[in-house]
């Protein structure tokens, strides 16, 4: 069993990692912003003043080709560098307009969720999300998760 745990992980990580699905994520979205760079304002969202190794890191792709996008999006505006106290290390945070664009990215990830999940249940939705609360928690090392 615990193989197939395994595999269906896998599987979802391949989901939300294919590049066609964010194609259509941002396209739903009305946002107009290359495709390499989503991983990046999600995860900035989700963790303001990261640093860019810890970008690199966490999304899985080298620092040189992490700092080059984020460059990119300080230029045009999706990103802003936050106040370096160690010269070496930079962290960004999202501007405004990335953080507007995020809202509607997430608009449209609910959406997109709720028509593939729209055979579950309130019941069986409620359990999901239970359920991955609590495997993302042992994931990430809180073993004492309470629900």
């Amino acid at each position: 069993m615990d193989n197939q745990i395994f595999e269906a992980l896998f599987e979802i990580v391949t989901f939300f990692s294919r590049t066609e699905e964010d194609r259509k994520l941002l396209k739903e979205a009305h946002v107009k912003l290359d495709t390499p760079t989503l991983p990046i304002i999600m995860r900035v969202d989700h963790q303001p003043g990261i640093s860019i190794g810890e970008l690199a890191d966490q999304i899985g792709r080298n620092h040189s080709s992490i700092s080059r996008q984020v460059d990119k999006l300080i230029e045009t505006g999706w990103l802003e560098e936050t106040e370096r106290r160690d010269k070496r290390v930079r962290r960004v945070i999202l501007s405004p307009r990335g953080q507007q664009t995020v809202q509607q990215i997430k608009l449209a990830r609910e959406a997109a969720i709720r028509r593939r999940l729209a055979k579950y249940s309130d019941a069986d939705r409620g359990e999901l999300l239970r359920v991955l609360q609590r495997l993302s928690a042992v994931l990430n090392g809180n073993d004492d998760y309470e629900e």
